[in-house]
This record gives structure tokens, sequence and C-alpha cells, in this order.
């Protein structure tokens, strides 16, 4: 390889790792599922179902921003969410925790319900 090759595939390489990550490559943030055993049975199922609808709200604007990184870098060599600040990993991250607590949560707040 000559050294325009080495630099085009170094660049490529730095660009493409750039991309936003889809929705399902990003991890849970920890959240302690005691921040919502105080809560009733009502209020943690109310919780739950709004939260899952953030979650799925986050992640469709994810999977948007990937998929427009992934034309950007094709297209014009540029990520486009990370200079559009489409990318929401970080408020994904978070809310996939939240979820993932409220779901160890709810058995015990739902426990003496019939």
């Amino acid at each position: 390889m000559n050294l325009k090759n080495i630099t085009l595939f170094t660049i490529s390489v730095f660009f493409l790792a750039s991309c936003a990550t889809r929705a399902s490559g990003v991890a849970p943030m920890s959240v302690s599922s005691s921040e919502y055993t105080n809560l009733t049975c009502e209020e943690t199922t109310e919780l739950l179902s709004n939260k899952r609808s953030d979650l799925k709200v986050l992640e469709e604007a994810q999977n948007k921003a990937a998929r427009q990184d992934s034309w950007g870098v094709f297209l014009l060599a540029v990520p486009i969410s990370k200079i559009t600040g489409a990318a929401v990993e970080g408020d994904l991250a978070q809310v996939k925790g939240e979820v993932i607590a409220i779901e160890r949560a709810l058995p015990m707040n739902c426990k003496n319900k019939d």
C-alpha cells in the first residue's frame, strides 16, 4: 500500500468509528431498582408504560441518527449526527437502565395485588 491509500483508509476508519451507534448497541446505564420501591403497584405500572414509550421514541431517534451517519459518511465522508447533535445515546442508555430497574421493582411493588 502506498501512503495515499493508508491515509485514505485511516480517515475512513476514523469517520466510521465516529458514527452513531444503533439503538440495540447502546448499553443500559446502571440504575438501582430501590429508587422505585416506594411506589404503589399502579404508579409502578404507569411509570413503566411511560418509560417504555420514551424508550421507543429514543430508539427510533438513535436509529435514525445511525442511518443518517451511514449516508453522510457514504456520500459526504461526514457523520451527520455528530454535526447536528441528533444522536441520543446518553438519554437512551439512561432510559434503558430505568426500564430495567422499574421492571425489577414491579414484582416487589405488586406482590400483594391479586
